[in-house]
């Protein structure tokens, strides 16, 4: 049992110094607000057609930053995405 464990362990951290060393492709998608839309619908739906992994609540929080959003998002605002894609 103990030899699967460490066997385990050393699997992982393998796998984690080769995903630490993948490209990390970063751009920003510039999206404009319709009627009834929200922040957490077009970052959702833009992270997920980017396939952006992150968690949504900090790529909102960065979103909101980069387009100076202050209040609720009102239709025909530009937002600007920041996406993180390893490949």
């Amino acid at each position: 049992m103990k030899k699967i464990l460490i066997a385990m362990l050393a699997a992982c951290c393998v796998w984690a110094a080769w995903d630490a060393t993948r490209q990390t492709e970063k751009y920003v998608v510039k999206a404009t607000a319709g009627e009834g839309d929200t922040l957490w619908h077009l970052v959702g739906d833009t992270m997920q057609r980017a396939g952006d992994r992150r968690d949504i609540r900090e790529v909102i929080f960065y979103t909101k930053k980069i387009s100076n959003l202050k209040g609720d998002l009102q239709p025909g605002d530009i937002v600007l995405i920041p996406i993180e894609v390893r490949r």
